[in-house]
């Protein structure tokens, strides 16, 4: 496990970009080859993972927005 460490929001940002993308390729090469052997239900679901972890990636490296209603 990693140690905890404070990074600014560039840094942070940076990582969760550099760390989705390797997860982003291992799902992306985890579907080809669930496709290729013809588990079309099993390539899906890792289409539907991969869209999660795109979205999961825009909510996480967007700037956060303070309510004006405070």
């Amino acid at each position: 496990m990693r140690s905890v460490q404070y990074l600014s929001a560039p840094d942070r940002t940076a990582r969760i970009l550099r760390e989705s993308a390797i997860v982003a390729k291992a799902i992306a090469r985890h579907q080809r080859e669930a496709a290729s052997r013809g588990r079309t239900e099993e390539a899906r679901e890792m289409e539907a993972l991969c869209s999660g972890v795109s979205e999961m990636v825009l909510a996480l490296t967007r700037p956060h927005q303070q309510s004006s209603a405070a």
